[in-house]
């Protein structure tokens, strides 16, 4: 079953297990201004009526961002977050981005609703405890990521989509080819990798790596279907002023004084079916 056909699977669990808040606002940005828009830009925000936001990714491509703005998202307002979600599973790229942001919301919720303690971290390289003996393998082209593994002296190795990001260093590379993870024992991918559908085949070259981290401020979803293929650690942004963070998205500035980073790893998650078994204990 593929990654995408267990996360719907999930949130159909989740719905018919427990109430769930309706979608209170979405917020989408405008069309891009290259020359002035920052890379948070490129992020929505699906939120809740409890207060719960699941951020978005919308620049998967310039015609989805384009169509994005474009989008009336009134028609969403007091929606079952569930419903939503269902369209992770659409082919059409701009309902996958908002049926990822709806799960996001829903495990947000579920998150906070459950009491699960999150494990806070300013740690951008998601926990890998990188080590002078390690090669590491990163999923798409991060420059301050890069720079900073670099910093540490750490061979690494680069898989990207895009012909024109190809280069070779002396310290790090940057390939076409996904099966040089092989060579990798710690491997750092984003989440975008779940929402463009290539996780399973990424993830199919990282079997004997020590440690398998997803990280990414889309990354806010339940765990499960993700520990099950053996990543080890997911590690996303927990929103914790809601105005505020509302606030800074829509003026383009960044979330830090409204968000924090955390990581969930695999040997201290109990699993979604435990999480809702709290929640309904409690109602």
């Amino acid at each position: 079953m593929s990654i995408t056909k267990d996360f719907i699977k999930i949130i159909k669990k989740v719905s018919e297990t427990i109430n769930l808040p309706p979608i209170q606002e979405i917020f989408v940005p405008p069309a891009l201004n290259t020359k002035r828009d920052s890379k948070k830009s490129n992020f929505g925000a699906i939120r809740l009526e409890d207060g719960t936001i699941g951020l978005v990714f919308l620049n998967l491509t310039p015609k989805i961002r384009e169509l994005a703005s474009q989008l009336n998202v009134d028609q969403f307002i007091g929606v079952n977050p569930a419903e939503l979600a269902n369209e992770f599973g659409s082919s059409d790229n701009l309902k996958k981005m908002l049926g990822l942001g709806a799960i996001n919301s829903i495990s947000q919720h579920i998150f906070k609703r459950s009491e699960f303690p999150l494990n806070f971290t300013t740690d951008s390289l998601g926990l890998l405890n990188l080590k002078a003996q390690d090669r590491v393998g990163m999923v798409g082209f991060f420059p301050p990521l890069v720079k900073k593994i670099e910093t540490i002296g750490i061979p690494l190795i680069v898989i990207e989509k895009k012909t024109y990001l190809i280069k070779k260093t002396e310290k790090w590379e940057v390939t076409l080819e996904p099966s040089r993870l092989r060579e990798c024992n710690k491997v750092l991918c984003t989440s975008t990798a779940v929402l463009n559908d290539s996780i399973d085949e990424i993830l199919r070259y990282c079997s004997k790596a020590e440690k398998i981290s997803i990280i990414g401020p889309t990354a806010g979803f339940i765990p499960d279907p993700l520990f099950t293929r053996g990543v080890d650690i997911v590690g996303s942004t927990f929103i914790n002023n809601t105005s505020l963070f509302m606030e800074l998205i829509r003026q383009k500035k960044r979330w830090g004084s409204a968000t924090r980073k955390y990581c969930i790893q695999k040997r201290n998650y109990p699993g979604i079916d435990l999480l809702l078994n709290q929640i309904s204990r409690k109602e």
